[in-house]
């Protein structure tokens, strides 16, 4: 079920972006280029601000039923840009839908992470994430076959009725997580040990604004290496067919590396692999710019997809492990939530880095260094999270700790 529902995200984060020619030739509403991109920024600003709130409701009401109500938010925006008939309604149906959308994982995050089984959870949570890549290749497939002359709104009447079938399938298949409600009827006369304050206050501060840090940094690479990793290849002197198969190509390894090191990180911990994913992905990403033979150099790209672009899903499950029950969803929301910011500045990033005129290599070395100081980072929260906890890191191939838990 948590595939389906993160399917449902995946389609609506490309439904845009597949629909951006059509926007562009609507002769009703003669929208600037200028003016699409603003719409289109409407969604991931929306989308922020669900991640940040969406956590302590989730904490305080419930994972199933912040889920729930994130699927109708979602279906109700796409519903809206539908039928939209002036370019601001429209723009506010994309807002929306970044708000349902944001919401949508730091909800589902703690509960596929309570549900799954302990010596799973990253497996379970890097299967779920699938569901986002083919979401997006839907929402491509949809565009190509239903799409015609200048109408663009069967991309989002399909969206929305994919979420209002998804509804009441949802309400009778997904549970509600018993860790949760057990945590929360233990700490129900104690409010400070859970949501926000507990994540934002001692002894977790610092631990949350190193996650922060990392996310965004994950993001700035995902979106960063999306947005212009051809464009890096053409300055390396490949043609532009083989740089869109490069693209192709970092996603793959996103999608299998990220679940291989997810069955790593099962056995071994999260600290590990994650910072072996930044460290791979920084190396891989170097590598990209060495002049090699096609067969090697795509397998570098794998591993670059890998490390730089599938870490996301493992710090994810990291965050889940680091916090109390009562205060998990809040505390992968504000991750989330302020990683967002490297997803918006990921391009700007790029199209700096491009516009500097630097030596081809050093256009590969630039774009390394977050993945390098992902690393880092990953090797600092590591300590602080054990000093959270209260008990040394865990040690390879042993269960690792929840802090939920005790003994």
């Amino acid at each position: 079920m948590g595939l389906a529902v993160m399917t449902l995200e995946g389609f609506d984060l490309v439904a845009y972006g597949a629909t951006t020619p059509l926007l562009l030739d609507y002769r009703p509403w003669h929208l600037s280029v200028a003016f699409v991109g603003l719409l289109g920024s409407l969604t991931p600003i929306g989308m922020l601000l669900g991640s940040l709130l969406v956590g302590q409701f989730t904490d305080r009401f419930g994972r199933r039923r912040t889920t729930l109500i994130s699927i109708a938010v979602v279906s109700a925006g796409m519903f809206a840009c539908a039928v939209a008939p002036l370019p601001s309604l429209f723009g506010a149906g994309r807002f929306v839908v970044g708000l349902g959308v944001g919401a949508i994982y730091p909800a589902m995050a703690p509960l596929i992470f309570e549900l799954a089984p302990d010596r799973r959870k990253n497996l379970y949570s890097g299967i779920v994430q699938c569901g986002t890549a083919i979401g997006g290749s839907f929402a491509a497939l949809v565009a190509n076959t239903l799409l015609s002359g200048h109408s663009f709104h069967q991309e989002y009447l399909v969206g929305g009725i994919a979420g209002l079938l998804l509804l009441p399938m949802a309400f009778v298949w997904l549970p509600e997580s018993t860790e949760y409600h057990q945590a929360v009827s233990a700490s129900a006369p104690d409010l400070g040990n859970r949501g926000v304050r507990l994540v934002l206050g001692p002894p977790y501060r610092g631990t949350t604004l190193m996650f922060c840090a990392m996310a965004a940094l994950s993001f700035l690479l995902i979106f960063g290496m999306n947005t212009w990793l051809p464009r890096l290849m053409q300055t390396a002197d490949y043609p532009l067919q083989d740089s869109q198969t490069f693209l192709v190509l970092l996603n793959l390894g996103a999608t299998v590396g990220g679940l291989a090191m997810a069955l790593l990180a099962d056995r071994a911990g999260s600290r590990g692999p994650i910072t072996a994913s930044f460290a791979l992905g920084a190396a891989a990403i170097v590598a990209m710019s060495a002049q090699l033979p096609l067969p090697v150099l795509y397998g570098i790209v794998i591993v670059g997809g890998c490390g730089a672009v599938g870490v996301q899903g493992l710090i994810n499950v990291y965050i889940s492990r680091s916090y109390p029950v009562t205060a998990r969803a809040s505390a992968v929301g504000v991750a989330l939530g302020v990683g967002r910011i490297g997803a918006i500045a990921g391009p700007t990033f790029g199209g700096w880095i491009l516009a500097a005129g630097l030596e081809p290599r050093w256009n590969f070395v630039l774009f390394a260094v977050p993945a390098v100081l992902g690393a880092a980072l990953a090797l600092a929260v590591g300590g602080r999270t054990s000093q959270n906890q209260g008990r040394l890191a865990p040690a390879p191939r042993a269960k690792e700790p929840t802090a939920g838990h005790t003994k």
